[in-house]
């Protein structure tokens, strides 16, 4: 910011100067007007030529420094609307909807509350931004080994589902629905975003099942089957990372894998 200022302050200045060459050129020439004769014509095209040189180049330089002041004001803003949202969702994970402050997720981001307030307008509006964005996630597992094609590797999902259990985005997700069902006046728009995120899933689903039995067909509507299967899925997922905390044996990642691959088998 300093250089900034510092090369603003050359380029005024130096547009300054060529300003005042071009007055000083002016006034010299005509008082010598009389003695000149017709020569005053030419040397004060002359002077102006070099003095608009002058200010020209100067003149671009400060809109150079200018312009590349303001470029660097939107990617600013953008880091700090995404540092913003990261610590709000690490937050809201933590603490919940409720027990969250906007001090609290300031102080996370390394910012003052201003910025919040300044980005989202409220914590309301924070958190619905983050919980739309985390809904439209899920609407993609490619993560989920085995989900669309192949066979279901089970170590392999059940070591993802022991990530899963471990990841605060899980509590984030349970905060996120219970916000939707504590607040009827938000719950449209969530509603939304979830179902496409369902539907999403029930897509890939269809397209593993058209695989499974060698149909061909690229984009294969879901079928009551299908969603059936996604339902089934998201719930044992849940119980498999979430509720395995709470359970513990005989409720594990393992036995949460060996249930999702017989389901989408």
């Amino acid at each position: 910011m300093e250089q900034d200022r510092e090369s603003l302050g050359a380029a005024s200045k130096a547009l300054a100067e060529a300003a005042s060459q071009l007055a000083h050129a002016l006034g010299s020439q005509a008082r010598q007007a009389a003695d000149a004769g017709t020569a005053f014509s030419d040397a004060v095209t002359s002077s102006l030529r070099g003095a608009a040189a002058d200010i020209s180049a100067a003149s671009a330089t400060l809109s150079e420094q200018v312009s590349r002041r303001d470029d660097r004001r939107p990617r600013k803003a953008d880091q700090t609307r995404a540092d913003l949202l990261a610590a709000g969702a690490r937050v809201f994970a933590a603490r919940g909807f409720e027990g969250a402050s906007v001090d609290d997720i300031a102080r996370d981001a390394g910012y003052t509350k201003g910025a919040v307030y300044a980005h989202f307008g409220s914590k309301r509006d924070l958190f619905l931004a983050i919980a739309l964005g985390s809904v439209a996630a899920t609407s993609h597992c490619d993560a989920l080994p085995g989900l669309e094609t192949g066979a279901i590797d089970e170590p392999a999902l059940a070591g993802h589902l022991v990530r899963l259990g471990e990841d605060p985005a899980m509590l984030l997700a349970l905060e996120i629905l219970a916000y939707a069902l504590r607040h009827p006046d938000d719950s449209a728009e969530l509603a939304t975003a979830y179902r496409a995120a369902f539907e999403g899933l029930a897509e890939q689903v269809a397209r593993r099942r058209c695989a499974r039995d060698g149909v061909t067909d690229p984009a294969p509507e879901p079928t009551q089957e299908d969603f059936d299967t996604v339902l089934a899925v998201l719930s044992v997922l849940n119980w498999a990372t979430l509720g395995a905390h709470v359970l513990g044996p005989p409720v594990s990642a393992e036995s949460g894998a060996r249930i999702i691959a017989r389901l989408l088998d």
